[in-house]
């Protein structure tokens, strides 16, 4: 990546911070950052861009419209796939066992592990989206909605972490570009320890996303809820001719 500024970039969280998928001179790349702060002055400052981390948290409720209906056009097969967001106040929370007492005694419910230890990134996103110096339109995009958008509305029946199921997700990302051959050199850059090749597919259908005209998205629900913050709480994908039950609220 030079120093040009970019348009349009594709997020997802890894290990070593955040891998974004961009174009640069018509070719689709893989770049880690270890901050989105760090990426800011690449971005222009009109770019589209589209994070799989969510965008906007309740103070008090747990239950974020966008995930419900996330969850329920991802019926059977990916439901599993959108996590429960907890509330702001618990996100801020560093020990798991006080924040799985706080999320009961707040929403009744408890707290998973995998969702725990996402709330270093959360925090991360839900700070920097009210930063001054941000640059960008920034988006919620969550992969299996928009892989789910592109296989024409029915989500995808295999998981992303067999063969098969990477094969079907990197099929559908076609018209970005040289898919294997960007997953191949991101692969030699970073070692295992700081990226998976999960990662890049999540990231590179975010930018897929980020790169389509307006008219050429959905966003679940249509009206978005803000919070506090006056962050959206919506989740954007790929439009296309949908067949299965996505449902816009």
């Amino acid at each position: 990546m030079n120093n040009s500024v970019l348009p349009a970039v594709g997020i997802d969280g890894c290990r070593a911070g955040w891998i974004v998928a961009y174009r640069h001179e018509g070719c689709v790349a893989l770049r880690l950052f270890t901050s989105l702060a760090a990426l800011n002055e690449r971005l222009a400052s009109d770019a589209s861009v589209m994070i799989d981390m969510p965008i906007g948290l309740h103070v008090a409720d747990s239950v974020r419209q966008c995930d419900v209906l996330a969850r329920r056009c991802l019926s059977p097969y990916r439901s599993t796939s959108v996590f429960g967001v907890p509330p702001r106040p618990i996100t801020r929370i560093g020990d798991y066992a006080e924040a799985n007492a706080a999320s009961r005694e707040l929403t009744g419910k408890g707290l998973s592990k995998q969702s725990f230890y996402l709330f270093p990134k959360i925090r991360e996103v839900d700070d920097w989206l009210i930063n001054e110096h941000r640059q960008g339109r920034w988006s919620e995009c969550h992969p299996e909605v928009a892989f789910a958008s592109l296989n024409g509305g029915l989500p995808l029946e295999e998981s992303k972490k067999t063969d098969l199921g990477r094969q079907q997700r990197i099929d559908l990302l076609r018209e970005v570009g040289d898919v294997d051959g960007c997953l191949a050199t991101a692969l030699e850059m970073y070692p295992r320890r700081a990226l998976l090749a999960d990662d890049c597919v999540d990231a590179l259908v975010c930018l897929l996303t980020a790169e389509r005209p307006q008219s050429e998205r959905i966003a679940i629900p249509d009206n978005a809820f803000h919070d506090a913050r006056g962050l959206a709480m919506q989740i954007v994908a790929p439009a296309v001719k949908l067949t299965g039950d996505f449902e816009r609220g």
